[in-house]
């Protein structure tokens, strides 16, 4: 590393490639002047470079008005997914495009879900709904069972409590249904 000052105090600081593919300092205790960050606000390191973190962008989830834990959001390989306590939602980027909707009677807890790029699996402990893979489209599945707990273990999903219902396992019981919170607010004395 090199830095040349300038007549001024101004200065330039090169940092080669080199350096960065050191990264962060793997401790506090390596000492300084080795080639490695110390910190690192900002930016990640990425192929050599580093770049700056990309932007985030606010979902607008104005429309799921049910209360915590929902919304939740999936973010998938190739797609996210939106859900409430009923209905399923593609976020396009730009809106939430409502893709599916459960019957009133297949209500159950929260939605757990794996994905395999363009195929998704989801169920909500009552009901398993899956997304095609090649019409992208959303459906009620009668083969796969219903679960509360679902991971992709290196392919291979597993899930937990499978065809259980989640209301008798105390899993559909934790949605709290609430109206929104009107707060009115008034002044006592005066301000001086």
């Amino acid at each position: 590393m090199e830095l040349s000052v300038a007549q001024g105090g101004k200065f330039s600081f090169t940092i080669k490639s080199k350096e960065l593919s050191h990264g962060l300092r793997p401790s506090k205790s390596n000492p300084r002047d080795n080639d490695y960050l110390i910190t690192c606000i900002g930016a990640i390191g990425k192929n050599g470079v580093l770049q700056a973190t990309e932007e985030l962008t606010r979902i607008a989830t104005d429309i799921i008005t049910e209360g915590f834990p929902f919304p939740q959001i999936f973010t998938f390989t190739n797609l996210t997914i939106v859900c409430g306590v009923k209905d399923i939602y593609e976020w396009d980027g730009t809106t939430l495009n409502l893709k599916f909707t459960v019957e009133d009677e297949s209500f159950g807890g929260v939605w757990t879900a794996v994905d395999f790029y363009d195929y998704v699996y989801l169920s909500n402990g009552k009901v398993a709904v899956v997304r095609s893979a090649s019409d992208y489209t959303y459906a009620v599945s009668e083969l796969l069972p219903s679960t509360t707990a679902v991971c992709n273990y290196n392919g291979q999903v597993i899930i937990g409590a499978p065809d259980a219902d989640a209301g008798e396992l105390g899993v559909g019981g934790s949605i709290l249904f609430a109206s929104p919170i009107i707060v009115e607010v008034s002044q006592l004395g005066s301000w001086s």
